[in-house]
């Protein structure tokens, strides 16, 4: 694709936000035909690593990490509708009616808490 000099102004055309005008930016511009630096690159092979900083990026341990933290506000409603000394005591608890109900409410609140957290994401 060649420009002519009828052609809009480059700014018209794609605009200051361009993704392209960000990297030459970055770079210090477009190099001069004349430069040194250009004619040295001529002579040698480049390398260029690529990395696309728009997108995004995920942890690999993110999975792992959100079942850790379900477990651990698991074992936290646990203590709150059966409190005891440590958990395995709270586990060996009999169930009642009333932490029956207080289970219901911590969940639906949890459930409350999560799809705003989603909402926000």
């Amino acid at each position: 694709m060649r420009f002519r000099a009828s052609d809009p102004p480059l700014e018209q055309v794609v605009g200051r936000n361009d993704t392209l005008r960000q990297i030459l930016t970055e770079l210090d511009g477009v190099p001069h035909l004349g430069s040194d630096e250009l004619k040295d690159a001529r002579d040698r092979a480049i390398t260029l690593e690529l990395t696309n900083r728009f997108a995004h990026i995920q942890n690999p341990h993110a999975e792992e990490n959100a079942l850790w933290v379900q477990a651990k506000r698991g074992v936290l409603a646990i203590l709150r509708v059966q409190p005891a000394k440590d958990l395995i005591e709270a586990l060996l608890q009999p169930v009642t009616e009333e932490h029956e109900l207080l289970w219901e409410d911590i969940v639906d609140k949890e459930l409350v808490t999560e799809r705003m957290r989603m909402r926000k994401a």
